[in-house]
This record gives structure tokens, C-alpha cells and sequence, in this order.
């Protein structure tokens, strides 16, 4: 077997160290010895480089043993950044990350959407800024990432299909025209979907439900998103509660599904989403009446789902912050209930439902993507 060159070696060993120290709290040059097998004048060389780029900090000496105390080094997630950013009717929102996909700053900013070269140099504006005075505070910004909502051609330049914010035609050149930064567009579910991946390093098959006001879902396949070769997306398209009849349209991101499954049909008039709930949980029997023909509605999307990619479940966006473990069980029973299988044996459970999530997974693309140059392979949180 020939040996690898001398370059190769270095580029490995590095990567190995790095790995291991995003990977761990506080590392010691003993541990890197003892874990990957190292010589400790390998180690010594490749801490001082890492530290030289930024990449490992010094942290708190161990306490002492009766010895000399060791000196501890950790991963500096500020090291690199990454912005976020989606463009709603009324609002302009933006999250900064950390290589841990921490959320380090936010800003938004109440602008109403207008498919404008006026718009889009605007929040180009807004967005140098922001990312001025990320850079400031932290670390160097990799690049903007907009999570869209509509389909995207399968080169993520192009809006193909984009009645919600009425910008089909929109490309990824003209959004970005006075940004300062790499660029790129992630529909907003898949964007959800990375986020449960990074802070879920268990996941491996699921179907990802995001009840927003324009519901949306994604596919994790062997523990990565799965978009396909057309930034494939799944929606509910029609479900009649008197046959049972629905059909599940699996095709490049469509706009949006009907309003069935959307949480604006639970309010009545003048009423909120959040305050829907609160009478709800109150126990009004209307309230309760509605509620349950939306999961009714919501269980048969997800049948129609499962009967085409089998999976876990994990149900996202502004309605599930409102359910209670109860009505996640109860969605699971409805599932089993209409289900051709019968007795399918799979899990349903509440999604990461952090705030700005979408927005957060969007940002993680570029962070992915920088992990995997500087550990050579994928990293999670």
C-alpha cells in the first residue's frame, strides 16, 4: 500500500483535530494523544496553527492533579458566521449563527414586500449592515441565505413558482444584486428541515409537517434532506371528509396546500391563531368541534404522505408551538386510524419549533458547508 504524501497527512491530521474539538467541550493535548493517536509534537504544531487561524482558543487550565495543570483548548464557534434571512409581506427578518447554530444576533425590520429592483437594493443595504455589525462582534460572515417561499428550479437560482409573494421569475441574481456576500435560496420547509437535522443527530427517515399559515413539508432521507434533482416538495392538495377521498401531489415545491390544513381556518372572525387556542384549552365545544375536523384534516395529509415515503413524523411550524402532547397523540391515532397498514408502528412527535427556524436552517447551509472543508466530513450539533 503506498503511503499518502506528506501534505495529504497534515490535511488529515488536521481535520482529524478539528473534528474532535468542535465535537468536544474542552480537549486536552494528552486526550488528543490518547483519542487519535497522534504524536504530541503533531498535536503541539497543529493547536498552535488552529489557534493562529481562529479556529481553537485556549479555555481554563484542568485543575491539578499534583502535577503541572493542562491546559485545555476548545472550538471557537464564532470563527465564522452566517446569515439568514426571509422575506415576509410586511416584514424584512434576519438571524446570525454561529458554526454551532447558535443564534448570536437578529434584527428585523417592518418593511412591506414589493418585487422591486427598489426592494431588493434596499434589503441589500439592510443586510451589509447587519452583517457589518455581525463581523464586529464575532466572526467573519460566510453567506447570506434567504429561505423562499415558493419552488425553486433545480439549480436553486430561480423562483419557478411563486403566487405567495407573487415573484415567480425571481432569480437568486436579482434578490441579491447589492449584497455583499455568496448568496443562495433554500425553500423555508427544507430550510425547517435542516434544523431538525442539526439539532437532531438521531434522525435518519422522516416526513417533516410545518403547519404554517401556507403549509409546507420536507423529506429526511438516511439522515439527510432529501430535495431530489428538482427541489422535489410535498403537498396536501384535497381531502373530502364525507369519502375520504385525497390526493397527495409529490412534485417540484408547489405554492402551498389548501387551506385545510391550515391553522387560519381555526379562528372565526376577529379571532387569532394563539387566541384560538387559548379558548380552546378553556374547553368550548365549537372550538374543540373545529379542532378536531383540522386534525382530521392534517391526519390524512400525513397517511397521504407516509403511503408514499414511510417514516417518523415530525410535525413544525406556528400551529404545533400550540399542541399539547395530548393532541399529538391524539394526530397519531387519527394517522393509524386511516391508514391502509393498520397497525403502523412509527413515531410522531413535535418539531424542533424553535423561533426563526426556517431562517436559522437556511443559515446552517453555509455553516454545513464550511464544517465539512475544515473537518472533511459532515458535522452536526
Amino acid at each position: 500500500m503506498r503511503a499518502m504524501p506528506s501534505t495529504a497527512v497534515k490535511a488529515h491530521n488536521r481535520s482529524a483535530m478539528t473534528q474532535y474539538l468542535y465535537g468536544h467541550s474542552h480537549v486536552t493535548k494528552q486526550e488528543l494523544e490518547r483519542e487519535l493517536g497522534l504524536s504530541l509534537p503533531t498535536i503541539t504544531q497543529n493547536l498552535r496553527a488552529l489557534e493562529d487561524d481562529g479556529l481553537i482558543r485556549k479555555g481554563e487550565l484542568q485543575d491539578s492533579t499534583g502535577g503541572r495543570k493542562a491546559q485545555n483548548y476548545e472550538f471557537n464557534p464564532d470563527h465564522r458566521t452566517a446569515i439568514g434571512v426571509v422575506m415576509r409581506s410586511n416584514e424584512l427578518r434576519l438571524c446570525a449563527i454561529n458554526l454551532y447554530g447558535n443564534v448570536i444576533e437578529k434584527r428585523n425590520d417592518a418593511l412591506p414586500y414589493r418585487n422591486t429592483n427598489v426592494y431588493y437594493q434596499r434589503i441589500g443595504g439592510i443586510i451589509n449592515n447587519f452583517a457589518a455589525d455581525v463581523e464586529k462582534k464575532h466572526g467573519k460572515v460566510l453567506g447570506v441565505s434567504f429561505a423562499i417561499q415558493g419552488i425553486l428550479s433545480p439549480d436553486a437560482t430561480t423562483i419557478t413558482f411563486g403566487t405567495i409573494m407573487g415573484n415567480t421569475g425571481l432569480t437568486l441574481e436579482t434578490i441579491s444584486q447589492s449584497v455583499h456576500y455568496p448568496c443562495m435560496m433554500i425553500h423555508d420547509s427544507d430550510a425547517s428541515a435542516m434544523a431538525e437535522l442539526w439539532f437532531d443527530s438521531t434522525l435518519t427517515d422522516a416526513v417533516c409537517v410545518y403547519l404554517e399559515r401556507r403549509p409546507g413539508g420536507a423529506v429526511i432521507v438516511g439522515g439527510k434532506l432529501y430535495q431530489g434533482p428538482n427541489q422535489m416538495q410535498w403537498r396536501h392538495r384535497t381531502y373530502d371528509a364525507g369519502t375520504g377521498r385525497s390526493r397527495m401531489l409529490l412534485r417540484p415545491c408547489a405554492a402551498a396546500w389548501t387551506p385545510t390544513c391550515s391553522p387560519e381556518t381555526l379562528p372565526e372572525d376577529y379571532e387569532s391563531i394563539p387566541g384560538f387556542f387559548s379558548v380552546l384549552e378553556q374547553g368550548e365545544r365549537h372550538h374543540r368541534e373545529r379542532m378536531d375536523e383540522w386534525l382530521d384534516y392534517v391526519a390524512q395529509a400525513i397517511v397521504n404522505a407516509r403511503s408514499i415515503i414511510a417514516g417518523d413524523v415530525i410535525v413544525g411550524g406556528e400551529a404545533a408551538q400550540h399542541l399539547e402532547d395530548s393532541d399529538i397523540e391524539d394526530l397519531k391515532a387519527r394517522v393509524i386510524a386511516r391508514s391502509p397498514f393498520g397497525t403502523d408502528h412509527f413515531n410522531l412527535r413535535k418539531s424542533y419549533c424553535a423561533e426563526d427556524q426556517n431562517i436559522i436552517g437556511a443559515a446552517l447551509r453555509f455553516a454545513e458547508n464550511y464544517l465539512d472543508d475544515i473537518c472533511g466530513a459532515a458535522v452536526r450539533g
